[in-house]
């Protein structure tokens, strides 16, 4: 039975903050995840770290569009790198860490979704597609009108099919390629592109119904 970390410094809540040039002094450099995911399972405490501190950020924004329980998602991000780790020697090879824990973070908590009898959340988050906006200053008025540009987004996302939305948070916000999101969504590369060019062309033809509306009014 795995036991929760009740202090583990690889395990914080996510933070946007930009890694300091002192601290990366002296630190091994892996020059792809295959080499860094080698360093982690032979026991490579900084292999580990770099893996989290690398994936956590977008796994958190990841699995809030799954399922939208803060706690859950952070809860199901420390059980997968205490899992990781607990098992590292029996882990199969990677070459690509982020489709990896894509695929476990979105497994792990549609699961106990499932289990729960909870309801897969069908809409992108306000409050979350702000984190993704540089915090700066600006005027009230750029405040305001980046407001109403993020309900609009907000609103035609909501005319997606769940699939489409997700496939939309994976390419554009986790900067995922086609590969890896056919790994993670259990689809082959060739449906992935064909959801991706019909969910363009009706946010497009959504978008310009929007705009149409609005210069008519």
């Amino acid at each position: 039975m795995i036991r929760k970390l009740t202090s583990n410094p690889f395990l914080e809540e996510p933070k946007n903050e930009k890694k300091s040039t002192a601290a990366s002094v002296g630190k091994k450099r892996f020059s792809n995840d295959f080499q860094l995911w080698q360093e982690f399972q032979t026991g490579s405490e900084q292999a580990y770290a770099e893996i989290y501190q690398q994936h956590v950020a977008r796994l958190y924004s990841y699995g809030l569009k799954l399922v939208y329980n803060k706690e859950q998602v952070k809860d199901a991000i420390q059980d997968l790198f205490i899992e990781l780790w607990n098992s590292k020697e029996k882990l199969a090879k990677v070459n690509s860490i982020r489709a990896y824990l894509f695929t476990a973070i979105r497994r792990k908590l549609i699961t106990k979704a499932t289990k729960e009898r909870k309801s897969i959340d069908k809409s992108f988050d306000l409050n979350t597609l702000k984190t993704t906006t540089p915090s700066i200053e600006i005027s009230l008025q750029e405040k305001q009108q980046k407001e109403k540009q993020l309900l609009a987004i907000h609103k035609l996302l909501s005319t997606l099919t769940q699939k489409q939305r997700e496939l939309i948070h994976l390419k554009f916000y986790g900067q995922v390629n086609y590969d890896e999101i056919a790994e993670i969504m259990s689809l082959d590369k060739k449906a992935v592109y064909n959801l991706m060019a019909r969910t363009i062309k009706l946010l497009k033809e959504q978008w310009q119904k929007a705009t149409h509306d609005k210069l008519s009014h």
